[in-house]
């Protein structure tokens, strides 16, 4: 039915490359778009049409329409789709096309609105009362699309056209037929035939739509499919089998899609049997069927190929032929189409693989995996061979069991840990031994929870006798179980779990109590207002006794140095700003940057912003000298929340460019190493320095990325980076939805910081609409409570809030911590908005040069958010000082940073500012087309032809005052001021269909 599902999500600017996305999430359909998209504008100038997108179920019709949707402004939809439930009824579909359009129905002649009415009271067939003729429906139905593309452009779309009643299908073909010179664009969307000989869709192939031009939509080519299936993926998979899986889609995004995401080669023979599974988790009904009708012989060569991982032809005949399988048999299983044998093994649909294997019993499993196993060469894939032992032992064999470990551990050094995770269980479950059983498991759930299964993981912690274990790993798994409950459910009893692990490291393996803390005192952080203060301070005491004496020492002779070094540039004359490397002691390793980030958090929590910022600055320093990939033990902990805590950092000590490296580094990393759980927190913390540096598009993709991956994991997503976005792209219903489950899972959670999020989304947004009253309520608390990174949010919003309310001292306040900020940390980001501060608390004309440094060195900051808003809250200063000529150059570089970044709310704020002075806001680049009224579209093209006014009145009998008038209006809405460039603008020129043209099947060429 719908395909939509195939191929959406965000994503970046259109490309026509094989494996970019081509906008809206779709792949390999840039020309497609492009050429409905022709079709749109046309619609636009009075050159409508119909084009009718043929394909097979789940290639991407769907998508396709509602991408050409999404892309076209200044257009109204009117969307009636087929629906099974009602395609033997009537003139079903019809009656819902005129109920969307019932607001011209009045306007119509009389015998049109009888016609109209008539069918939305279709008669009974013994009625005796006249039925109208499907000709005469069909024009009434015209005159209606006309009448309402006189008030606005029409986009009519059609999905499942085949479900679609056949009256109201040949009544929608008349009108789209004739649509040629209305505003008016028909899209209809029609299942083709599929590839195997299965029962074709639900409908009668549609002889009514025959004379339309079509769009053949067929399957992705191979670098598109494949691109499309990892950016749906969590982590990635084997190369191997990522360009298995695509063979068996054979281009179709729906097939592509349908793949379980926790596939990987070892994963295969560990799915759950189809009956559990949803529809849309099987394979169609018509290969499960020609599944049926198969001999068993036959059926058994289909379940050699599904156990294989790979699709190697010749370990599948090899291990047939030890079966005892025959050439006919074979023979039989291709014939069927189910299977093709090539250079690889291809199933005709990804999960018919998947189905076959998962419906066979056990004993036939294990039966097949041991003529794999001995058709499979141990030397050249040695994890297969094991992974295919293990599957056909019956019961504990330790040679296996070591076979499968030893096959584990070269898959983790390559950083393959989807792939490792399922030979480490299967080697616990062969294992007899309680010791050795014990230690699998716990390697297995850290390798699960690594490659983006905490829940499976904590399943497998579980199971696991503690008492078995050595002291250590006993500790170790009392970190492991903390630590995934927390990623999986990030509540109070996980973060209670935390600091237990935390205590129990302190007595047991002090190894693990530096990273253990660091744990405890992020899930503090995260906490916030929830949590208890007393818990807080007592784990940043035992972090502040943790850190190790020489590394206390090392950074306070780095200080030394430091002041000592500035004495010295200060005599000579040298104030040029030391190297970064210069900074980073000697004496501090990056083995120890968690330990150097331990004792800077553990400083904020006791003592507060001011002590902290050389702990911070020096702990920042030190992970930004260490290797660029680094490999520390996964075990540790550092892929977690703990490790994230730096970029807070990093935040804290105002450094945009560490805070973007360091974010960087970290995502960068842990894809490298396959480890899903931590990607949400590096693509959070990219988003934010997006939104930092103005990049809301960017800022977007990342949120969707880490919001998929934390729903395929069953993690608690993060909304911190939306709510930012969110209010910076103005809106308003994101930010109150996102803030009200804030509020709901900071009570049910304890997340605390989550209302500070929502106060600080809803400060900026209110600024941004002028609402200062509400900004100031929002964010009075949440800057009292001087939460880590979150004073270089809230500040400013204060500052700007309180002074539009008469709060002046709260505003000099909030105005002095800036001014601390900038003095302690030097940096631009804090200076550029201590300016901004004290530029808005000035009565006299120093105001303006304060908002001229600040815009200076927000900018040199790379804060161009805030640059923009300094030249803003400049131009409005200038403006009311009356000072119009002066006040329109800040206010069209703000209009302009706020429109390139999308900040729609502060962009609306500037243009009513530029018009209060006197001034238009300059017209985007790329932005909504003019939409001209029919009148002004002939005018417009006389004009263009070079008829005078005299002549254009002449022509359409109207006074030359009215043609005069329109004209002023056309110029207005094209952006011109004279009739020489109305020649050469698009909108006054012909139909431009050549692009659309190559993309057309006409009926006789389709099959």
């Amino acid at each position: 039915m719908r395909e939509a599902a195939s191929a959406h999500g965000a994503g970046p600017a259109p490309s026509a490359h094989h494996g970019e996305d081509t906008g809206g999430g779709l792949y390999g359909r840039g020309p497609q778009l492009a050429a409905l998209k022709d079709l749109v504008r046309d619609s636009l100038r009075g050159h409508g049409g119909a084009i009718v997108l043929d394909g097979e179920p789940g290639v991407g019709k769907s998508a396709l329409l509602e991408q050409v949707r999404a892309t076209s402004p200044g257009v109204r939809v009117v969307r009636v789709a087929g629906d099974r439930a009602e395609r033997h009824l009537p003139y079903a579909a019809l009656q819902r096309v005129f109920a969307a359009l019932r607001g011209p129905a009045p306007r119509l002649p009389p015998r049109e609105r009888e016609t109209v009415a008539a069918v939305m009271a279709v008669p009974d067939e013994g009625s005796g009362a006249a039925r109208p003729d499907v000709l005469e429906i069909g024009l009434a139905l015209l005159r209606l699309l006309s009448a309402a593309a006189a008030e606005q452009p029409l986009l009519c779309l059609h999905d499942d056209a085949h479900l679609l009643d056949q009256p109201s299908r040949e009544a929608l073909a008349i009108a789209a037929r004739r649509c040629g010179d209305q505003r008016v664009a028909c899209l209809f969307a029609l299942p083709s035939p599929p590839r195997l000989p299965l029962p074709l869709p639900e409908g009668d192939g549609c002889p009514e739509l025959a004379s339309l031009p079509r769009m053949r939509l067929s399957g992705l080519p191979d670098p598109d499919a494949l691109a499309l299936l990892r950016a749906h993926l969590p982590a990635p998979l084997d190369p191997a089998v990522c360009a298995r899986v695509v063979a068996d889609a054979q281009g179709n995004p729906r097939a592509l899609l349908a793949v379980p995401h926790a596939l990987s080669p070892t994963e295969m023979a560990t799915v759950r049997p189809p009956l559990r599974e949803p529809d849309d988790r099987l394979p169609p009904a018509g290969m499960r069927d020609a599944l049926g009708d198969l001999s068993g012989p036959a059926h058994q060569v289909l379940l050699v190929a599904a156990a294989e991982p790979l699709g190697d032809p010749v370990a599948v005949l090899r291990a047939a032929q030890a079966l005892g399988l025959r050439g006919a048999e074979v023979t039989e299983a291709e014939s069927s189409g189910l299977i093709v044998f090539g250079a690889a093994v291809r199933f005709a649909h990804p999960l018919l693989r998947t189905y076959v294997y998962a419906s066979a019993s056990v004993a036939r499993r294990r039966l097949v995996h041991g003529a794999l196993a001995e058709s499979c060469d141990s030397v050249r894939v040695p994890g297969q061979h094991a992974w295919h032992l293990g599957q056909a032992a019956p019961s504990f064999d330790e040679p296996v069991a070591a076979r499968l470990q030893t096959a584990a551990e070269q898959r983790l050094a390559r950083h393959e840990s989807r792939t490792a995770a399922p030979l480490l269980e299967l080697a616990a479950l062969l294992t007899a031994d309680r010791g050795r059983r014990a230690a699998r498991l716990l390697a297995a759930a850290s390798a699960w929870r690594r490659a983006g299964g905490p829940r499976h993981a904590l399943d497998l912690l579980g199971h696991l006798r503690l008492t078995a274990l050595p002291r250590t790993e006993r500790t170790e798994a009392m970190s492991l179980h903390a630590r995934t409950r927390y990623e999986a459910h990030r509540d109070g009893p996980a973060a209670r779990a935390l600091h237990q692990a935390a205590e129990h490291a302190r007595v047991h393996d002090v190894r693990r109590e530096g990273v253990a803390l660091l744990e405890a005192l992020s899930a503090d952080v995260l906490a916030g207002r929830r949590g208890t203060a007393e818990t807080r301070r007592a784990a940043a005491e035992r972090a502040h006794e943790f850190s190790p004496r020489d590394s206390r020492d090392a950074g306070e002779a780095k200080d030394a140095r430091d002041a000592r070094g500035t004495k010295e540039a200060t005599d000579t004359g040298d104030t040029r700003d030391p190297a970064p490397a210069a900074r980073t002691t000697r004496a501090v390793t990056a083995a120890h940057s968690h330990e150097m980030l331990l004792s800077a958090v553990a400083v904020h929590t006791l003592r507060g912003y001011g002590p902290a910022v050389r702990p911070m600055r020096r702990a920042v320093d030190t992970w930004l000298t260490a290797p660029a990939h680094p490999d520390p033990d996964p075990d540790l902990g550092l892929d977690g929340v703990g490790g994230w805590l730096v970029c807070e950092a990093a935040v804290a000590v105002w450094d945009g460019a560490a805070w973007r490296a360091l974010a960087d580094r970290r995502t960068e990393a842990a894809r490298r190493r396959s480890e899903v759980t931590a990607l949400p927190w590096g693509l959070t913390h990219q988003a934010l320095a997006d939104v930092h540096h103005g990049d809301l598009a960017r800022a977007g993709v990342r949120v969707a990325e880490a919001y998929r991956i934390s729903e395929a994991v069953g993690a608690v997503p993060l909304d911190y980076a939306a709510l930012a976005l969110a209010a910076w792209s103005g809106r308003r219903d994101t930010v109150e939805a996102l803030a009200t489950a804030a509020a709901a899972n900071a009570t049910a959670r304890g997340e605390g910081r989550l209302l500070t999020a929502a106060e600080c989304a809803r400060a900026v947004l209110d600024n941004a609409h002028g609402r200062y009253g509400r900004a100031f309520g929002s964010c009075v608390e949440a800057v009292a409570l001087d939460e880590l990174a979150y004073r270089n949010w809230l500040l400013p919003e204060l500052v700007e809030a309180a002074v539009r309310t008469g709060n002046r001292p709260e505003a000099r306040a909030a105005a002095a911590r800036l001014e601390e900020c900038a003095r302690l940390t030097g940096s631009d980001w804090a200076r550029g908005l201590h300016l901004r501060a004290r530029a808005l608390l000035s009565d006299g004309e120093e105001a303006d040069g304060f908002f001229r440094e600040s815009a200076y060195a927000l900018t040199a900051a790379g804060a161009l958010l805030q640059a923009g808003r300094s030249h803003l809250l400049w131009g409005e200063w200038l403006r009311r000082q009356a000072r119009m000529s002066a006040a329109r150059s800040p206010l069209r570089t703000a209009y302009g940073v706020f429109h390139r970044a999308g900040a729609r709310a502060f962009r609306e704020r500037c243009a009513g500012e530029l018009a209060a002075a006197g001034a238009r806001a300059p017209r985007p680049e790329g932005g909504e087309p003019a939409v001209l009224t029919a009148q002004e579209q002939r005018i417009a093209r006389h004009v263009a032809r070079g008829d005078t006014s005299k002549e254009v009145a002449d022509a359409l009998y109207l006074s030359r005052r009215t043609v005069d008038t329109h004209l002023r209006s056309i110029f207005r809405k094209l952006g011109i001021s004279s009739r020489r460039e109305l020649r050469h603008h698009a909108l006054a020129a012909g139909p431009g269909r050549r692009t659309r043209e190559e993309f057309f099947v006409s009926l006789r060429e389709s099959p």
